[in-house]
Parts: structure tokens; C-alpha cells; sequence
């Protein structure tokens, strides 16, 4: 379980403390968590305790049981899953009936209509469009936007979607808080059943998340301990409340019990020569030294000031073709957007100019954003491919999907190994020959209920989700940013497929990502970083969050970097587009053009 560990890694494996890990790119960040989960799976005393790890996204979750899984180690104790995910899971769900806003039933309201409510209200109040109304609420239950008149805004919207039975991630999280904090038989249940509490990313944590995992760590007084890792430096979160709280803050968090700071530095992924351009936008002092097989290379790194935005996909083509060539497979290559709205036309020009190129972008994804909803959950089921890679991955969304069944219809579908794979077998024999993704989903899925012998309009609560889950889907393709966007059913399966083409992406899409060859364009003042960071801001909130996006984009490259700072863009009000404040000031050789 230790083999294979540097004296950093083991320190932070080994330990007995809470501590806060910082790990910095490249260092073998999620080896160590998993080192670490499997190392305290294999201590524990208990049947009846549990290991805990919140991640940043689902994909996280996955990667960590995927990994434990090629450990060997079982799991039967262990859950994995984001903040949200685990207030619903074990809070919401199984303690409802505390708050009084959820005692007639509830269901969490889509991103796709939530939008559309904030939109409306927008309107209504003559707010301008583009004004960012942050719904997040404090411990205290206030709300988090500068301006009062926002405030209200955030306010009406949750008035309104309580009126309807539904709540947003947001309240999930607020109401999580306000059991656990007013609940003692809450915190000293979940307090006595976990064991350790791992959170991946701490620096992308809101402080309201702080406050429920303190909540409960404070109640263990010690019988639970808390793993915090991550990097300060890749806090690109801050606009949805991320925090990369100190040493100090921590203990606060969880009554002032005893935590251990430990440091991660080596990295094992990128050339020195790329180490050397990111540190320029480090803000911790942590020393990063290139310790992997890359570490001496040379590669290129690049940076283009000159080509005009419209001819990007021409320079982006020749840096591809020219990667291939040297025996860079695809999927070794990533294109970074400044935002997602870059994504689809960028992909389309450069799949017309190279049409033997596969290529992989997320454009955007049809299904609701959602995952606690039963039918987003069904989905993946059917749309995810039947391999031996994907096997334990899908007995895990079998077992999770039969116990939410039981839940919505007081059944008693069994969730054992083998009533598991009998379900999977009953999936994996229906067959549709619909080509319409959504026609396909609604097939299957009446099929799959048909052969469990259950009538959907029977319970009301999948009723609901099923009317959220589809009427997300048509509301998307109704709208102007999915124009020209496929409707297949083999477009719906390509949201569950492995990367295997040219990555094309924003810099938020792929942290935690690494790939040979790195470029990046729209790295201008307003792009990056966004003008929310901007407009009405003090200059060092705008130079923060600028250096940790360069840290973020710089630091996904092993050994070839290539930056564009484009020419022709322009804002509606005329203003021009520059090259961002940081890019330009620094002081580096790059190489002149690309091999």
C-alpha cells in the first residue's frame, strides 16, 4: 500500500493528525488521496463506520473508486461524491422532515430553469442580463451579492421555487448547515458513523461547505479525522465562493483540535522549462522542482500576440498537425478556451479543416446538470458502454439507482450483489432502434419500468423528475446556444466516452488534467480573467484571479506550451481587447515558432 511513495507522500499518508496537504501540479495529488483512503479502509476496526471523500466533480469521485479498484481494496464502507451530493445522500434525505421548508416533499430545481427564473427576474426588475445574482447564502442565511437590490433578487428567486416544492443546490446546502448546527442528534450520528473525512480540492471549498464538514468533525472531538488536499495556487473558483481557507481558519472550523500542515512539492509531470513559466504566477512559496521523466526535455514554449482570432483555427491546425507527426496521439493535445461559448464554433472549423482528426468538446451537454435526479442517473446506465473498464462503475450506479428506487416508491427492490447484476442484466437486454437521443431515453427507460412491473405516474416524485429531466433537455435545444447542436443518440453516448481525440476545452473543464501539448488562446483583459473580476473591483482581485488561471492553463502542459493573445477581438462597446495584464509583464525566452 506505501510502495512506490516519495518521503513527501508517505509523511502525508502516514500521518495519525487532521491535516492540510498542500500538493502542488504534478505531484501525485489524487495518488495520495487514494494512497491515503486505501491505507485508513484497510485500518479501520468497525463494520459500521465509513470513510467519507467530497470531490470537486463526479469525475473525481470516479477516478478515486477506479483507482481503488485496481487496488483491490473493497469499498463497501467507503463513499465517494461532491459537497452536494453528500448533504443530500445523508442530511437531506434521511433528516427532511427537521426542516420545515422540506417536510411536503421536495425536488432540486435543474440549472437550465434556475437560470431561466434569475433571467425573468432579471427582467422584471430591469436588471441588466448579464449581472451575475449568486443565490449562495451565509450561516446566518444572508445573501452573498455586494449590491442589496441583488440580494433581493436571489431572495424572490428562492421564495418562488419554494412556493413550487423545489430547492436549488444552494438551499441543499444552507439547510444541510442549519440541521446540523441545531440538530445534535444529526452531528453526533454522522460523528460516530465516519471515520475519516477526505476532501479533494480544498481550495475550491465555499465556506458554507467548511461549516458542515466542521460541524461534524467538531462533534467527533477526534474519533473522525479530516485529510484537506490541494493547491491554493489553483483557486479559479472564487466566483462560485471557493476558499482556499488557512491552517488557522481550519482549526477554527472544527473546534480548535490539533492539524497538521504537510507540503507536496516535487512534480513528476511537466519539463522544468514549463515549471519555470508557471512559477512566475505562484502565490504560495511552496519550491516546485520537475522530479518525472520529462523533467530535463527541452519542448517549446510559445507565445503569439500577432494572428488575428479569425485565423486561429488555421495556427491551432498546424501546431496539431505538426504534434501528430511527431508521434503526439490526439489525445495528448488540449485546446483552452476563455470561456465555454468558444467551444462548439472552434470545434466545428477545426473538424471541417481536419477531418481525420478526431476531436473531443464537452460543446454542451444536453442532459440537466442534475445528478442527484433519478433519470440523469437511469441514463448513464444506458448510455455508458458495457466494457470490463466500466463494469464496477456501473454495479456502483446500479446500487445507487435501486436504493433511490426503494426510497421513491416504498419498495423493496433488493440492493445485494445479485439482485445488482440482475438489474444490469434487464438494462443491458433493452434495445431501441430510436436514433433521436431523447426519443431513445424515453423508450428505454418505459421499457426498464415496464420490466420492474412499475407505473411511472404512480409516483410522484419520479413524475417530477421525470418532467424536470426531459423538459431541461427541450429547453436546451430550444435555446440560440444550442444551435446546430446533434440530437442523435450516439451524440447523447459521446457525454460518457473517454477522451480519445484533441481536447478542447475551457481552463476550468480541464483542471486536474495533463496533456504533452498545451494551447491556449483569448488570454486578454476581460477574458482572463473575466470581467466579473474586473468591472467595479480593486486591481489586486483582477491580478489574483489572473495569476491563478496562467498557474492553472500553464501548469496542465508536460512539455509544449503555446499561447495566443489574439488580435481582433473586440467588446460590444467598441472597447479592443488586450493582451492580460500578467502574461505581458513577465520576462520570458520563449521559443520563436513551433517544430
Amino acid at each position: 500500500m506505501l510502495d512506490g511513495l516519495n518521503s513527501h507522500q508517505l509523511e502525508a499518508v502516514t500521518t495519525d493528525k487532521n491535516a492540510l496537504v498542500v500538493a502542488c501540479p504534478g505531484s501525485g495529488k489524487t495518488h495520495v488521496l487514494t494512497r491515503k483512503i486505501a491505507y485508513e479502509l484497510e485500518r479501520l476496526e468497525s463494520k459500521k463506520k465509513f470513510i467519507i471523500a467530497l470531490t470537486y466533480t463526479n469525475r473525481a469521485a470516479e477516478e478515486i473508486q477506479r483507482r481503488l479498484d485496481e487496488l483491490g481494496i473493497p469499498q463497501e464502507q467507503f463513499w465517494a461524491g461532491t459537497i452536494h451530493s453528500f448533504c443530500y445522500q445523508w442530511i437531506i434525505k434521511p433528516y427532511a422532515a427537521y426542516e420545515p421548508s422540506l417536510l411536503n416533499g421536495f425536488s432540486i430545481i435543474d440549472e437550465n430553469k434556475k437560470k431561466k427564473i434569475l433571467n425573468k427576474l432579471k427582467e422584471q426588475h430591469s436588471v441588466p442580463y448579464y449581472t451575475d445574482i449568486n443565490t449562495a447564502l451565509s450561516r446566518e442565511g444572508e445573501y452573498l451579492n455586494f449590491d442589496s437590490y441583488n440580494n433581493n433578487i436571489a431572495k424572490e428567486f428562492h421564495y418562488n421555487i419554494l412556493a413550487n416544492k423545489e430547492i436549488d443546490f444552494d438551499l441543499l446546502l444552507f439547510y444541510s448547515y442549519k440541521m446540523l448546527r441545531h440538530r445534535k442528534k444529526i452531528r453526533s450520528h454522522l460523528a460516530n458513523l465516519f471515520s475519516y473525512i477526505f476532501i479533494d480540492e480544498f481550495q475550491d471549498t465555499q465556506d458554507l461547505q467548511y461549516a458542515i464538514i466542521g460541524q461534524v468533525i467538531t462533534e467527533a472531538k477526534n474519533k473522525c479525522k479530516l485529510f484537506l488536499v490541494g493547491d491554493p495556487d489553483q483557486a479559479i473558483y472564487g466566483s462560485l465562493g471557493g476558499i482556499p481557507k488557512t491552517l488557522k481558519e481550519i482549526k477554527k472550523e472544527i473546534g480548535n483540535q490539533e492539524i497538521v500542515f504537510k507540503e507536496i512539492p516535487g512534480n513528476y509531470r511537466s519539463t522544468q522549462k514549463i515549471i519555470n513559466f508557471f512559477k512566475n504566477f505562484q502565490s504560495t512559496e511552496v519550491n516546485i522542482e520537475a522530479i518525472g521523466k520529462h523533467a530535463n526535455e527541452s519542448g517549446l514554449i510559445t507565445l503569439d500576440t500577432l494572428t488575428n482570432k479569425d485565423y486561429l483555427y488555421k495556427k491551432f491546425a498546424d501546431i496539431i498537425t505538426q504534434n501528430l507527426k511527431n508521434g503526439v496521439k490526439p489525445s495528448e493535445i488540449c485546446i483552452i478556451a476563455p470561456q465555454w461559448y468558444f467551444l462548439t464554433p472552434l470545434a466545428q472549423k477545426l473538424r471541417a479543416f481536419l477531418p481525420d482528426v478526431p476531436f473531443d468538446a464537452p460543446e454542451v451537454s444536453p442532459l440537466p446538470t442534475n445528478r442527484e435526479n433519478f433519470w440523469w442517473k437511469l441514463s448513464r446506465l444506458f448510455l455508458s458502454d458495457i466494457t470490463p473498464d466500466t463494469s464496477m462503475n456501473r454495479f456502483r450506479w446500479m446500487k445507487q439507482l435501486i436504493a433511490d428506487l426503494n426510497n421513491y416508491t416504498n419498495g423493496s427492490f433488493g440492493e445485494e450483489y445479485t439482485d445488482c447484476r440482475r438489474y444490469l442484466k434487464i438494462i443491458n437486454s433493452i434495445n431501441s432502434k430510436e436514433t433521436t437521443g431523447i426519443l431513445y431515453l424515453e423508450e428505454v427507460f418505459k421499457a426498464f419500468f415496464k420490466r420492474l412491473e412499475l407505473d411511472i405516474n404512480d409516483h410522484y416524485i419520479l413524475l417530477e423528475q421525470w418532467n424536470i429531466f426531459f423538459n431541461s433537455i427541450h429547453s436546451k435545444y430550444g435555446s440560440s446556444d444550442f444551435i446546430g447542436t446533434p440530437n442523435d443518440i450516439q451524440y447523447f453516448k459521446n457525454i460518457f466516452k473517454p477522451s480519445t481525440g484533441v481536447v478542447i476545452n475551457t481552463c476550468h473543464g480541464v483542471k486536474g488534467e495533463e496533456f504533452k501539448t498545451v494551447i491556449a488562446f483569448g488570454l486578454l483583459w476581460g477574458y482572463i480573467p473575466h470581467w466579473n473580476y474586473i468591472r467595479n473591483q480593486p486591481y489586486h482581485i483582477a491580478e489574483s484571479s489572473s495569476k491563478k488561471l496562467l498557474y492553472v492553463i500553464g501548469s496542465r502542459a508536460k512539455m509544449n506550451l503555446h499561447l495566443f493573445a489574439e488580435q481582433g477581438r473586440k467588446a460590444k462597446s467598441g472597447y479592443v481587447y488586450k493582451i492580460n495584464d500578467q502574461l505581458a509583464e513577465i520576462r520570458f525566452e520563449y521559443d520563436s515558432s513551433f517544430q
